[in-house]
């Protein structure tokens, strides 16, 4: 037998003999890995981001991070060069007054100078989209959380340079 029929032979058989494992791997996992396993559990979602607000030039941006001592979501800072993270609205400040847990934020919008903060929340689906809920402004230097009143999204609404000052 030449050399290159003797490599033939051992390639075919490392073929013939490498995918049993393989297939027997696979049959051994498939009872624990079902359609409703991947679209009804949280086995397989990934960890939530955002949403991101940049920041001036684009040297900041904010997202929201889950609190690591109690309900709610921080509103974090991180610096895009060096990655320094800082809390910039801890979820203590976004507690309404009579009420003992932070707001669910769905989206928010920061004004130009950061000195305030719109907020929306409890959402409610309206055709296809979340336009229906509450918006709430957080002034930053009083640290004042105002109500707007249940109001339906509109441009009027999600520009918070147009909304009167807290104090």
């Amino acid at each position: 037998m030449s050399i290159r029929a003797g490599n033939a032979l051992v390639a075919g058989f490392l073929l013939l003999a490498a995918p049993a494992p393989v297939l027997y791997a696979q049959e051994a996992d498939s009872p624990r890995l079902t359609v409703d396993r991947i679209y009804g559990s949280r086995d397989f979602r990934s960890e939530r981001f955002g949403p991101v607000r940049w920041l001036g030039d684009g040297t900041f941006y904010t997202t929201l991070e889950q609190r690591e001592d109690g309900p709610g979501r921080d509103i974090v800072r991180y610096d895009t060069e060096t990655a320094a993270r800082s809390v910039f609205v801890p979820a203590d400040e976004l507690i309404p007054a009579r009420d003992t847990v932070p707001l669910g934020i769905r989206n928010y919008t920061w004004s130009d100078e950061l000195e305030r903060l719109l907020i929306f929340t409890n959402s409610k689906r309206v055709w296809r989209t979340n336009t229906r809920g509450d918006y709430w402004v957080l002034d930053r230097a009083s640290r004042a959380l105002q109500d707007r009143k249940s109001t339906r999204l509109n441009s009027s609404h999600t520009d918070i340079s147009r909304m009167p000052s807290s104090a």
